[in-house]
């Protein structure tokens, strides 16, 4: 079982770019930093570092001092398995935060830093990222915000995720600060929509028929599909022809 105690903390030195109080204490060492937050009922003690991205974050118990609760934080996100303890130390309930995202956080890593040069877990490089299970695409995403390289101080590069396959959704870029424009997930959804009007609107007239351009598009690939099948057929047919002839 783990324990609180200030004691550990006891070769770390005040870190003075935050204000600490008796209720709160920001401490550093190296590239580590501490935020101690006492209540109470429990205390909680986030750990990170001036590098990276990463959050560990300790509930205990006030009462006892003994860890009730743990997670780990990307930025914003909860990532792997949170945990919950008993009294005694025993795990009562495990929170698996990944599992919906089949596109994991480390394949996104990867493919960030394939393609755009950028290491998300560098925090030095600003950037942000966000994920969620996106009720109205009705699948999780992964939102990454990048510091443009063409202009950092004014615009950022955007890109939206597939939480299942990988695939970029969307991406644009936009201008730091610019509160009036809508966000660029929902100039995403806003493009789905009028895609959608403009699929289930009217595209043509075929022999008398009126189609959609959804209709048409699917009627096209039925079409080619077909032609492509008698093809073959007539390929296959003239070819035993010939081997026939030459036997």
């Amino acid at each position: 079982m783990e324990y609180f105690t200030i004691e550990k903390y006891k070769d770390w030195e005040i870190d003075t770019d935050h204000s600490s109080s008796e209720n709160r204490k920001f401490l550093k060492k190296d590239n580590e930093r501490v935020q101690i937050l006492f209540d109470t009922e429990d205390i909680q003690v986030e750990r990170t570092s001036i590098l990276n991205p990463y959050k560990k974050v300790q509930v205990f118990r006030s009462s006892t001092k003994n860890l009730y609760a743990e997670g780990i934080e990307f930025y914003q996100i909860w990532i792997g398995i949170d945990k919950d303890y008993d009294e005694v130390g025993k795990v009562i309930e495990e929170r698996d935060n990944d599992k919906p995202y089949i596109f994991s956080l480390q394949q996104l890593i990867e493919k960030i830093k394939k393609e755009q040069d950028i290491d998300l877990e560098d925090l030095t490089k600003k950037s942000i990222v966000d994920r969620r299970e996106d009720t109205a695409l009705q699948k999780p995403i992964y939102e990454v915000h990048l510091e443009s390289k063409k202009s950092p101080d004014y615009q950022t590069d955007y890109f939206l995720i597939d939480g299942i396959t990988g695939e970029v959704l969307f991406e644009t870029i936009y201008f730091n600060r610019d509160e009036k424009s809508p966000t660029p997930y929902y100039q995403y959804l806003r493009l789905l929509k009028n895609k959608e009007i403009e699929d289930n609107s009217y595209y043509k007239s075929y022999k008398g028929k009126d189609y959609t351009k959804k209709e048409w598009e699917a009627f096209e690939e039925e079409w080619y599909r077909d032609f492509e099948e008698k093809k073959e057929g007539r390929n296959f047919f003239w070819d035993n022809i010939f081997k026939k002839l030459n036997e």
